[in-house]
């Protein structure tokens, strides 16, 4: 592997942005409206049940979800969580993907999970087609 493996800290994307990464991307889109990820040809499936997949076969420790910030009013609280992924290979990285900030827990531990799936795709760690 590349010696770009290490942490990553996803911001997020507003409407309309883009990077480089997605202009090169396929037509697919990493983000879906219902909650599921799509990460380039991967399955639908919640994009955590992809990372914890990805772990166990790679005999990895299983990924580690943590509400990182919680802002706003009471009653329109956003949820901000992290990922913390240990590779468990020669170079034994540690890589933290954040999300962008949701109303639902587990809408905002999926955007962080996407941005740990988008990582380890382009280091090489992903998932086959099935």
């Amino acid at each position: 592997m590349d010696s770009d493996k290490g942490i990553l800290e996803r911001t997020p994307l507003q409407k309309g942005d883009t990077c480089d990464s997605e202009k090169n991307a396929s037509s697919q889109s990493p983000h879906e409206q219902d909650g599921t990820a799509v990460v380039l040809g991967m399955n639908k499936k919640p994009a955590r049940s992809n990372l914890y997949e990805i772990c166990a076969a790679n005999h990895w420790k299983p990924p580690l979800f943590e509400c990182y910030k919680k802002d706003g009013p009471c009653h329109q609280i956003m949820f901000t969580f992290k990922v913390t992924i240990e590779i468990e290979d020669a170079s034994r990285n540690i890589i933290e993907c954040y999300g962008a900030p949701q109303r639902k827990k587990k809408t905002a531990a999926d955007d962080a999970a996407e941005g740990a799936l988008w990582y380890l795709k382009n280091i090489g760690y992903g998932m086959k087609n099935k």
